[in-house]
């Protein structure tokens, strides 16, 4: 009853704060527009996107309400203007959806009991929630930013959900330096960083990989890095099974008009 009330809640302060007098007003003037520059059928998809959007709104506001955590939101990680310690590599904070997520996991599911589970740019600890529904031994999520990284830390004890995992913890650290556990790995990557970052951490898993063998998967969502990992010849690519588009607020170049499935990559070495 409590995780309805804190989403009806959410809902009334988006619409108050939003104007609706004001936006539906605007997105008929804009769907007019639209329909008299680009035709019906752009305007169509253009509504069709926006219905989504706000169904994804409401999947991320429900999954927090639901478990008592607080994941969703982007938050912006570096400015030009912005104080020294913010970094141009690494880009801002979007959380990985849901069901999305999910649907990638159970994919690999079968392969994961011994495997400890590591997400570079963790943020606030949705992707550690998530696995630890799955039979992982460990679960570790690196994040460099230390107001991130204590809102992960209250969420891994804020969350309500089911565990298969219970180890499961957020390290404050940069991940081109974080030094990668011994045993079986699954590394999980949502462009959390320019080529620059990625390249070193690559270096530092295949020198990993070459000192200590042992199965290491790698999971790119939204795999604008996946060149990089086929560099190495250690490791393949697996295929992946199409994955679910539940993505809401995202600038241009992250979204896909025709709303086809979100991309994924994942690569195996061992």
């Amino acid at each position: 009853m409590k995780s309805v009330l804190r989403l009806l809640s959410l809902c009334a302060v988006a619409l108050w704060y939003g104007r609706p007098d004001v936006w539906v007003v605007g997105y008929a003037k804009k769907t007019i527009r639209r329909i008299r520059i680009h035709g019906f059928a752009h305007a169509a998809v253009e509504a069709a996107i926006g219905v989504r959007n706000s169904v994804a709104w409401l999947a991320e506001q429900w999954f927090d309400s639901i478990f008592g955590i607080d994941t969703a939101g982007r938050v912006l990680m570096y400015s030009a203007d912005g104080p020294p310690e913010t970094n141009p590599h690494y880009l801002d904070y979007q959380p990985t959806p849901v069901r999305t997520m999910r649907a990638l996991l159970r994919q690999l599911e079968a392969d994961v009991d011994s495997s400890t589970f590591v997400d570079f740019g963790s943020g606030k600890g949705r992707v550690l929630l998530i696995a630890s529904e799955f039979s992982f031994a460990r679960i570790i999520g690196v994040e460099f930013d230390e107001n991130l990284h204590r809102t992960a830390c209250t969420n891994i004890s804020a969350f309500r959900g089911r565990r298969q995992c219970q180890d499961v913890r957020s390290v404050l650290g940069r991940a081109e330096e974080f030094a990668l556990p011994s045993g079986d790995l699954v590394l999980y990557f949502f462009h959390p960083f320019e080529a620059t970052i990625m390249e070193r951490i690559l270096d530092n898993v295949v020198h990993s990989y070459r000192e200590n063998p042992r199965r290491i998967l790698l999971l790119l969502f939204r795999p604008s890095h996946a060149e990089l990992v086929e560099r190495f010849t250690e490791f393949r690519r697996l295929p992946v099974k199409p994955l679910p588009y539940d993505v809401v607020r995202l600038s241009s170049d992250y979204r896909d008009p025709a709303g086809a499935p979100y991309d994924a990559a994942v690569f195996v070495a061992g």
